[in-house]
């Protein structure tokens, strides 16, 4: 288990998450792996400036949006008006962690009847196998189409 924050852990959060006149930038959330979502006004006017610092890497050469949750990448989009929860997250995490499982299974049971289904073909090919040896073998032609097998024959010497 984690160990408790500090006092000055919190002040600094809560300062960060102020927005204040001088202040430029606002920490607007975190997801589950620690990452920063960050938001700014644009100098110009219009939208606000949203990035997100990674906890990990510094380098914006590093990033990886699929690292990051679909409720954040459609807040930096700006998609999203209202940045997610850390509920709304672990939701999330949950519902992707029972689909998984259940994909697992999925691929289990359709494995299983793959296998079924070719014992049951073996068990069929043997059964033919074994009811074609005891027929007995002609030299005529059988089958049509497709199932053509064409029957045995010797040629005979030419009349001269």
């Amino acid at each position: 288990m984690s160990k408790p924050i500090g006092l000055m852990q919190r002040l600094s959060v809560s300062y960060k998450n102020m927005k204040l006149p001088w202040k430029k930038n606002v920490l607007v959330g975190t997801d589950l792996d620690g990452n920063e979502y960050w938001e700014m006004p644009s100098p110009l006017g219009g939208r606000y400036k949203r990035w997100v610092q990674m906890k990990e890497h510094d380098d914006y050469a590093v990033f990886n949006q699929n690292q990051l949750p679909v409720q954040w990448q459609a807040w930096l989009r700006h998609t999203r008006f209202e940045a997610p929860s850390i509920p709304e997250l672990v939701q999330e995490q949950r519902r992707r962690m029972i689909i998984q499982e259940r994909a697992k299974k999925l691929d289990q049971e359709w494995e299983q009847r793959k296998l079924q289904k070719r014992k049951e073909q073996d068990e069929a090919a043997q059964l033919e196998e074994a009811t074609n040896q005891t027929e007995q073998k002609t030299s005529e032609p059988t089958g049509q189409g497709d199932t053509f097998v064409p029957g045995e024959w010797t040629p005979t010497n030419a009349r001269r």
